[in-house]
């Protein structure tokens, strides 16, 4: 059965029940690092399997930038050395040679638009200046990755500019970068040939701004391709996507800077896919729990708040009020030896919790929402494919939240006035038609599925729609 409609009322949400959080185990301080007159606030944090290690960068502050990575031991939670580095450090990433050791870290230099690398002994082996196309001083370099032989840096002064470090030369490479549309950029990924930026894209009064995500395949035989997530202008709000991870069955999550406390799934080809309600919580730093794969820390910049989330459910867990404990403006996060370690960039601290909670194995959804374009523009038409069970009913629902809510009986996870869109027995078609009407742009819509066998009632995992 195949229905047709024009967009004029749709949208969802999600929710969870919290847990007992995790317990504080305790903070590791980093005052004294690096340069002793200027503070000791942390930025980026990671861990490094090979050595055992945690790697976090000493930013200092706007009064005073540091130049300090801190080297800790994850056993002992205890700081073993730290290395001299650039002006206000951000990230860190690490190289292996092809029997997987360790070769190089290296750190992005905010202030002093730069690259330091240091070896496994680490011993500082080069510092590479990077281009300042707007002659601010610095290209403000953020991100960091190793991938394809080069280290790849993002860069948050809007030129776009991902810069690339061939590794085997220790030389800026200006043929091996690539640019993302002058956008500002946050932490990424790779993903096979493509390189996953979370982006900002600015309006051009600089009164608001896009947030979302560009793909780069660097063996050029797709096009670069990009979408947000949210825009704000009139000073309303600064989108931004800020980071990304992906699991190994292919899912990967996007956090960003007022994205009205969600954080949004992609699909194994980086479309968007879902959105996560974290209750007004926006997300900086994220990091995956790397040997199950069930827990993703958010790290609530803005509001004080570290996130835990259920990945097996994609739905909250818990929230833990860093503020209440005296920290404010968690960055960064990363998992090691069964704890979690939070850089408060607020404070001149690192904090770890353990006894970390479980996640629900309980699965509630049936059957999927296959959606043509999660992203479409003004004017296009998207298709959605719905299989049930054969001679029985289905339905489709739409919103505007990613909050639960009840139709006639029904609990959904989007809302908060859910319509009944669509419906019919065996399967679904139904193709939406989005008008050319500007106000549309930036509209949320939220989709999930009913289906029944006859005597059970199933829902499907909502999704979302936003059009650009």
């Amino acid at each position: 059965m195949r229905k047709a409609c024009t967009l004029v009322a749709l949208t969802a949400v999600l929710c969870a029940t919290p847990v007992a959080a995790q317990s504080f185990k305790q903070e590791i301080d980093l005052v004294g690092l690096g340069d002793p007159l200027n503070s000791a606030k942390p930025f980026g944090i990671s861990y490094e399997p090979v050595s055992d290690r945690i790697y976090v960068a000493i930013a200092g502050d706007f009064a005073g930038a540091n130049h300090a990575v801190a080297v800790i031991d994850p056993a002992t939670d205890t700081i073993l050395s730290s290395i001299n580095v650039g002006l206000y450090p951000e990230d860190i990433a690490f190289h292996y040679d092809s029997n997987g050791a360790l070769v190089y870290g290296a750190v992005t230099n905010s202030t002093s638009g730069s690259v330091t690398i240091w070896d496994a002994n680490h011993t500082i082996v080069a510092t590479i200046p990077l281009p300042d196309p707007f002659g601010f001083g610095t290209c403000y370099p953020f991100g960091i990755l190793a991938h394809d032989g080069n280290f790849l840096i993002s860069t948050a002064d809007g030129s776009g500019d991902i810069h690339a470090i061939d590794i085997a030369t220790l030389s800026y490479d200006p043929l091996a970068g690539f640019n993302t549309l002058f956008r500002s950029n946050g932490r990424m990924i790779a993903v096979g040939d493509e390189v996953w930026v979370p982006t900002s894209e600015y309006t051009p009064s600089f009164d608001g701004s896009m947030g979302g995500l560009f793909r780069h395949n660097r063996s050029s035989t797709n096009p670069d391709d990009s979408w947000y997530v949210e825009s704000m202008d009139n000073y309303a709000g600064y989108p931004g996507g800020q980071d990304v991870v992906r699991l190994s069955n292919g899912r990967g999550y996007l956090s960003g800077l007022d994205f009205l406390g969600r954080i949004y799934r992609l699909d194994a080809q980086g479309n968007l896919d879902r959105g996560i309600d974290l209750m007004g919580i926006d997300g900086y730093g994220l990091a995956l729990e790397p040997v199950h794969e069930e827990l993703l820390a958010v790290c609530g910049f803005t509001t004080n708040e570290l996130v835990l989330v259920d990945l097996l459910n994609d739905v909250l867990l818990t929230t833990t009020s860093l503020g209440g404990l005296g920290y404010t403006m968690p960055n960064d996060a990363v998992f090691a030896h069964d704890k979690l370690y939070v850089t408060m960039q607020g404070n001149e601290a690192v904090v770890v919790f353990d006894n970390l909670p479980g996640v629900s194995t309980n699965h509630t959804h049936e059957s999927e929402l296959v959606i043509s374009d999660t992203t479409p523009n003004l004017g296009d038409s998207i298709h959605i494919d719905f299989v049930g069970y054969p001679g029985h009913r289905v339905a489709i629902f739409t919103g505007f939240e990613a909050v639960p809510s009840n139709y006639t009986g029904l609990d959904l996870e989007i809302g908060p006035t859910p319509v009944k869109h669509s419906n019919g027995l065996g399967s679904l078609s139904l193709d939406i038609n989005i008008p050319t009407t500007a106000s549309l742009a930036n509209r949320h819509i939220f989709l999930q599925g009913y289906l029944t066998d006859g005597v059970n009632h199933f829902m499907t995992e909502p999704k979302v729609v936003v059009i650009q």
